[in-house]
Parts: C-alpha cells; sequence; structure tokens
C-alpha cells in the first residue's frame, strides 16, 4: 500500500515537472525569450552583458521552422527598429529560418532596422541615405571605450534619434561606399557601432521570416570588466527599456 503511494507520488511529480517544463517552452517560444549581448557592435546602446527579453509576439509568433504564423503581428517592423534574427548565413537558416521550438543550436543576431524593403540604402563614409533622404548628423559628443575613443554620429528615424558610434580619426572609412535596394520581404540592418558591427553591409539582408522579436527590456547586466565588486552588476541598466 505504502509502495504504491509512493510510486502514484513520484509519477505525479513527474508529471508536474513536464507540464512546467512544457509551459516553459511555449512561453519561451511565442511570448519571451530570454538573449544575452556577447559583443560590442551594438554600444553605446547595448553593452556586453547585458541580459535581454525579447517580446515574440509584436512581429507574430510563427510555426517553429516556417514561415506561416501563429500568432498575427501586432506591428510593423520600422526603420529605427533594434530586432533579434536567426542569422541568415548559419548553416541551419535556410531549414530552419526561425530557428525552431527551442533554437539552442541557432546563431542569432541584434541589429537596427536601417531599410524596409524596397528601400535604397546608400552608405558614404560616416553618411547615411534612405531613399536618397540623409539620416545621419555629425555631433560634438564622444564616447569611450576602455582606451578607444568614438564619434558619436546621430541617426534619425522619424521622431526617433538614436546614437551611433565611429572610430575616431578612422581614414580608411572615407573610402566606403555601398548602395543597395531592399529586395521583397527583406530588411537592411546596422550595427550601431558602425565600425564593429558585421551587418548587411558584410553578409545581405534579413529575411523577414527569420525576424523573432524585438528585445523590450534589459532585466539584467553583468560587467565582465569590472574594477572592483560594486561594478560587477551594473545596477543603472536594470529594467531599462531598448530603443
Amino acid at each position: 500500500m505504502n509502495k504504491n503511494f509512493e510510486i502514484n507520488n513520484i509519477l505525479k511529480a513527474i508529471k508536474s515537472i513536464i507540464i512546467a517544463l512544457l509551459l516553459a517552452l511555449v512561453i519561451r517560444y511565442a511570448f519571451y525569450q530570454p538573449f544575452r549581448i556577447p559583443s560590442k557592435s551594438m554600444l553605446p546602446n547595448l553593452l556586453v552583458g547585458d541580459h535581454l527579453l525579447a517580446n515574440r509576439i509584436n512581429y507574430g509568433t510563427m510555426i517553429p521552422c516556417s514561415n506561416k504564423y501563429i500568432v498575427d503581428p501586432l506591428s510593423e517592423i520600422e526603420r529605427g527598429d533594434v530586432i533579434i534574427f536567426h542569422w541568415p548565413g548559419d548553416k541551419n537558416s535556410i531549414s530552419c529560418p526561425n530557428g525552431g521550438f527551442v533554437g539552442l543550436l541557432s546563431i542569432y543576431y541584434i541589429k537596427r532596422v536601417v531599410g524596409l524593403p524596397g528601400d535604397t540604402i546608400e552608405i558614404i563614409g560616416k553618411t547615411v541615405l534612405v531613399n536618397g533622404e540623409k539620416i545621419s548628423k555629425g555631433s560634438d559628443k564622444f564616447f569611450s571605450d576602455g582606451p578607444n575613443e568614438f564619434e558619436v554620429i546621430y541617426n534619425k528615424f522619424g521622431n526617433k534619434i538614436i546614437n551611433t558610434i565611429y572610430i575616431k580619426d578612422y581614414d580608411e572609412r572615407n573610402s566606403e561606399y555601398l548602395k543597395t535596394k531592399v529586395p521583397l520581404n527583406k530588411y537592411f540592418v546596422l550595427g550601431d557601432n558602425r565600425d564593429n558591427s558585421l551587418d548587411s553591409r558584410f553578409w545581405g539582408f534579413v529575411p523577414r521570416e527569420n525576424i523573432i522579436g524585438v528585445p523590450s527590456i534589459i532585466h539584467f547586466s553583468w560587467n565582465s570588466e569590472f574594477k572592483s565588486f560594486k561594478d560587477i552588476i551594473r545596477t543603472e541598466r536594470l529594467f531599462k527599456s531598448i530603443e
């Protein structure tokens, strides 16, 4: 009697654990998914060690490894949006563009949308033009990252003004030139740290079906370059919204 009772309790516990895990996976895939910033490509707006929650509902939730929606998009992707996407250069991207149900083996990038489908993008040195309109504007501000000094350049997307940075006195960039038209259902993205970002300038456009969400909030920020213990956690960044 006691043995049967113990077995039943164990089975109930296992069942509860399985249900909890399945529920967690559904929430992770369909609603909110955690990500960590591993590189400096989005400085000065996102720092290495920032832990984000990505909202997967805004742009719609797709059936794993397909381009069909489970939840229809609540809003359209706009210029200036920060997006998280399955990197098109990942070998799994063709067979599973949105990274699948769990996405543990997928490579995700986070960048800023500069060009929408049909837009013409032109980059001349530090100047960015969208459909012939200049969106970049110089400033008298500078940003420091350790020994590195950067020049701050404003990018204007409608009413949104974003700080982007360029390595100070980097003359080789003056010869940079790119002009391209964004194809249907694809997007042109750039990192905010323009001289330290692998983005659409190097590997092309992001297909719509690869975009999985928009980062909504920084829920934790770990400073791996701390100089004292009080600086390990960046408390000033906790629960900060992302622009």
